[in-house]
C-alpha cells in the first residue's frame, strides 16, 4: 500500500479510520444491547421457574 503524500491525503486516512473505528462501535453497541437484552429475558426466565416451583411446592 503506498502511503499518501499530500496533507488532503492523509486527511482521507484518518477519515477512512475514523468511518472504521465508528463502525466496530456501532457494531460493539448493537452486541452488547443484545447479550444485555438475552441476559435480561434469561433473569426474568429464572425468576418466573422458581416462583412457580416454590409456588407448587407449598400446596
Amino acid at each position: 500500500m503506498k502511503l499518501p503524500q499530500t496533507f488532503l491525503g492523509w486527511a482521507g486516512l484518518v477519515f477512512l479510520l475514523t468511518i472504521v473505528a465508528v463502525a466496530v462501535m456501532v457494531a460493539a453497541s448493537i452486541a452488547f444491547v443484545f447479550v444485555a437484552g438475552v441476559a435480561l429475558l434469561g433473569s426474568v426466565i429464572a425468576l418466573v421457574l422458581l416462583i412457580a416451583t416454590r409456588g407448587d411446592d407449598g400446596d
